[in-house]
């Protein structure tokens, strides 16, 4: 029988390159949590410092325009006056008081450039605590290592980078909508209410989420006794309307609409 080629013989040595390393630092990665926050961390890092090369250098800006909007309405709400003078302002005030530190100016052109871009900084921190949540969640119905794996879609992903440092707000709605659903998961009904109220007040989008919430909430869901089972037996159309008005549910939508409310009527007599 004929033995090996030396072709084969020159070629096998290198038909195990570097996978294994490769494959092990990603395994590093994720069971070390400090070693994933960081790289996502320092994406953003990058991502800012090339939004602000940009800026400087392109006709085509990094920045997004909503974030030029939110920075104006800061220096209006600086200046004793209301965020609305700004046109095209149509969010909450909370939004522009979290931006107030890009309203400064001082001499240099460095600190200015670093305080118009806190901004960023802050709705790129928010994506990480969004990632850190989603984390959390997660990890109530796996091990560790595979929730960060799955928290990296989002951690490490550049679209979501990109979006937070080029001025998007929507890394905060991230940390409250993930919050939202950490404390339902953990029956925390009252505290879920506030958490709803608010996020609709500061954008109504995360009001498509309480329906699922709302339908989630079963008496053996929520480890009550009753009208759990008793629902399941009952037939009439009536019954089950009245199965399904739950004290928790009833707990959850008082809460999340007078939080709404209140947010709203406070921020309107500002």
């Amino acid at each position: 029988m004929a033995g090996p080629s030396k072709t084969a013989q020159r070629v096998s040595p290198s038909a195990t390159p570097a996978t294994p390393t490769t494959a092990s630092g990603l395994t590093s990665l994720f069971d070390r949590p400090s070693l994933l926050y960081l790289a996502a961390s320092l994406l953003r890092v990058v991502f800012l410092l090339y939004g602000l090369w940009q800026d400087a250098n392109s006709p085509v800006k990094y920045t997004d325009i909503d974030y030029l909007v939110f920075t104006d309405a800061a220096r209006f709400v600086a200046r004793g006056q209301s965020p609305y003078e700004r046109e095209t302002y149509r969010y909450t005030p909370i939004l522009a008081w979290l931006l107030l530190p890009t309203a400064h100016t001082t001499g240099n052109r460095l600190v200015n450039a670093a305080l118009f871009s806190s901004g960023k900084v802050l709705f790129a921190t928010a994506d990480l605590v969004a990632g850190w949540l989603l984390e959390r969640v997660l990890a109530r119905s796996m091990d560790g290592a595979s929730a960060r794996k799955f928290a990296s879609i989002w951690l490490l992903n550049p679209m979501v980078a990109t979006i937070s440092t080029r001025g998007s707000s929507e890394g905060l709605l991230g940390v409250l909508v993930m919050a939202l659903l950490s404390v339902v998961l953990a029956r925390r009904i009252t505290l879920a209410g506030l958490l709803l109220g608010f996020s609709v007040h500061f954008k109504i989008y995360p009001f498509i989420y309480a329906p699922a919430i709302v339908w989630w909430m079963d008496a053996d869901k929520l480890r009550t006794s009753g009208s759990g089972s008793k629902s399941s037996r009952e037939t009439s159309p009536l019954n089950k309307l009245l199965a399904f008005i739950t004290p928790a549910r009833l707990r959850l939508a008082f809460t999340s609409l007078a939080t709404f409310l209140a947010l709203n009527v406070a921020m309107y007599t500002l």
